[in-house]
């Protein structure tokens, strides 16, 4: 068989390793921003080189009037029709991105634990309060992910055992759940759906969805076998399906559903200039008085 112009197998084990060598390095500084900034750049850089373009990839703020949430880690927004605005000067600057262009947000963490995951959720539930205020049709709700480069396998998750049973409903201290949590080093965990097994298998197999689907049957076949194991389990639960899968694996898992996820958004037939109307009002000029009387 004639050696291939690019393994993309190689590939993908030679970004993983690239991605921790900046876990490690940023590793040596001891302040927690020197830390965990360029961490957070690493996976913006990794997505925006590889998304399609009509998806922008940033940090900043989601914006709904006048109001802005907490900083997010990583914004993927509609960049085809949605004006944003820099915050700061820099090669990759923070912005105001309206909430209706919202495709997905991600959380950032250096070492997944539960005190971290919480924090995440907590941010990330931030973003339904946006969603409501908008009132953004729940069908066209953002994704949202959260990001580890390595779990901290000496937390209990409050006694839960794993980050997928500290989530779940039953178990519950979060403000939301997210749709899908990635650690580098360890597993992905995919909010239940009635893909969720079909799609860890195929990648761990390399085959497209259809093909487990049709060769094995396997999906309704695993789901009956998972609900029968978590019956047996203390803290029953049906909310989240974890696989295995680290490195290079583990970065084609974060990226396909990414992407999968950034696919489903569709641009909401809204006017942002209306959006900006909205900043004025706080005096910048008043028109109930002559700008020339002084």
């Amino acid at each position: 068989m004639t050696k291939p112009p690019v393994d993309v197998r190689k590939l993908l084990q030679a970004t993983a390793v690239t991605m921790q060598a900046t876990f490690q390095l940023s590793g040596a500084s001891a302040r927690p921003d020197h830390q965990g900034t360029p961490r957070e750049a690493e996976i913006r850089t990794f997505l925006r080189n590889r998304l399609p373009r009509k998806f922008g990839v940033s940090h900043g703020h989601v914006i709904h009037a006048d109001r802005t949430s907490r900083e997010f880690d990583v914004i993927i927004y509609d960049a085809l029709n949605c004006p944003t605005w820099a915050v700061d000067p820099t090669d990759d600057p923070r912005l105001l991105v309206p909430v209706e262009a919202v495709v997905g947000v991600i959380e950032v963490k250096s070492t997944l634990t539960r005190d971290m995951l919480k924090s995440a959720c907590r941010k990330l539930g931030e973003l339904d309060e946006f969603l409501e205020a908008a009132g953004t049709d729940s069908s066209s709700r953002p994704f949202r992910f959260v990001f580890a480069y390595s779990l901290d396998v000496t937390d209990t998750f409050n006694g839960w055992g794993s980050p997928e049973i500290y989530l779940t409903r039953y178990a519950s201290e979060v403000a939301c759940q997210p749709d899908a949590v990635f650690v580098l080093d360890s597993r992905f965990s995919l909010l239940t759906s009635v893909h969720s097994v079909t799609k860890a298998y195929a990648l761990h197999w390399g085959v497209s969805r259809d093909e487990v689907w049709t060769s094995s049957n396997i999906e309704p076949q695993l789901e009956d076998e998972r609900r029968d194991f978590y019956r047996d389990q203390y803290g029953y639960t049906l909310d989240y399906f974890a696989a295995p899968a680290t490195s290079g694996l583990l970065l084609l898992a974060f990226f396909t559903f990414v992407l999968e996820a950034a696919e489903r958004y569709v641009p909401l037939a809204i006017s942002y200039t209306d959006r900006f109307y909205t900043w004025g009002g706080s005096g910048i000029v008043s028109l109930r008085e002559d700008p020339l009387s002084d």
